[in-house]
C-alpha cells in the first residue's frame, strides 16, 4: 500500500503571484500591489531610474504585531527606503513625507538592513513601499507577524508536477534565505522564468531535500503564476 504525507501550505505559508507574469500585478502602485503571506521570502530588485518604487499589500488582524525586514544583496551607492502605509493608502505619492506613514524602517538610508515593526489596532490590508533612491538594489523581503495568525485559504491549483526531485542548485544570492535558484521535479525544470517556480518558502525546500535524500517522489501542486503551495512525499 503506498503511504503518502501531505503538506499543506496555509495560512502562514500561503504564496504571493509571480510579478514577471503578464496576469500578476507588477507593483508598481496600490492598484498593483503584490501580495504577500507571512513566512515567504522575497527576491526582488528596485532601480531609482527604472522602477523606483514597488508596493506590497499584506492583511493582517487586530493586535498582531507586524515586522517587515529588507535587506539589500546588491546595490551601487546604497540609498532606499522602507515605509508601511494603512489601508487607506491611495497611491505612490499621495503621503509626502516618510513621517506620513504608519511606520518606517528607514527613509533614505545606506544601511544595508532596513526593519520596521507595528502594532496592529485595526485589521485591514496594510501596503509595504520599498523605495530606490540609487541604481540597482536586489534585496530579499519577509513579513512576520506574532499573535492570532488569520486563516488564509490556499489559491486554486493549476497543476501538479510528479516524479522524483532531480536536482536542487543553490548561488550565493539566495542561500541566505534557503531558497534555491532552479530545482527539477519529474524532469521538469523549475526556474524563476520557468512556468513553475522553485519553492519560495524555506520549509518546502527542506522536504524537497528530503525527497531528494530519501530517493521518494513527491507531488508538487502550484497556482496560476506558477508557486508551488502544496508538497506530497510519496513514500514507494
Amino acid at each position: 500500500m503506498t503511504k503518502t504525507l501531505f503538506i499543506g501550505v496555509m495560512a502562514m505559508l500561503a504564496v504571493i503571484p509571480a510579478t514577471s507574469l503578464a496576469q500578476g500585478p507588477d507593483g508598481s502602485d496600490v492598484n498593483q500591489a503584490i501580495p504577500i503571506y507571512f513566512g515567504q521570502t522575497i527576491a526582488d530588485t528596485i532601480d531609482s531610474k527604472t522602477k523606483s518604487v514597488q508596493v506590497y499589500s499584506v492583511t493582517v488582524g487586530k493586535g498582531q504585531a507586524l515586522t517587515v525586514t529588507a535587506k539589500a544583496i546588491a546595490g551601487q551607492g546604497l540609498n532606499w527606503t522602507l515605509l508601511l502605509a494603512p489601508s487607506s493608502y491611495k497611491g505612490v505619492g499621495t503621503l509626502r513625507y516618510c513621517s506620513d506613514y504608519l511606520a518606517q524602517g528607514g527613509c533614505q538610508t545606506s544601511s544595508t538592513t532596513l526593519s520596521l515593526t507595528y502594532q496592529v489596532a485595526t485589521a485591514g490590508t496594510y501596503y509595504i513601499e520599498l523605495e530606490a533612491n540609487s541604481p540597482g538594489i536586489s534585496y530579499q523581503l519577509q513579513v512576520t507577524t506574532t499573535g492570532t495568525p488569520i486563516a488564509t485559504p490556499n489559491p486554486t491549483q493549476a497543476g501538479c508536477l510528479n516524479g522524483q526531485v532531480d536536482y536542487i542548485t543553490y548561488s550565493l544570492q539566495l542561500i541566505a534565505a534557503s531558497l534555491p535558484d532552479e530545482s527539477s521535479i519529474g524532469g521538469t525544470k523549475l526556474c524563476a522564468t520557468c512556468t513553475v517556480k522553485p519553492p519560495a518558502y524555506p520549509i518546502l525546500v527542506q522536504k524537497l531535500e528530503t525527497a531528494m535524500g530519501l530517493n521518494v517522489g513527491v507531488s508538487a501542486c502550484y497556482d496560476a503564476a506558477g508557486n508551488i503551495f502544496q508538497l506530497k512525499m510519496i513514500h514507494p
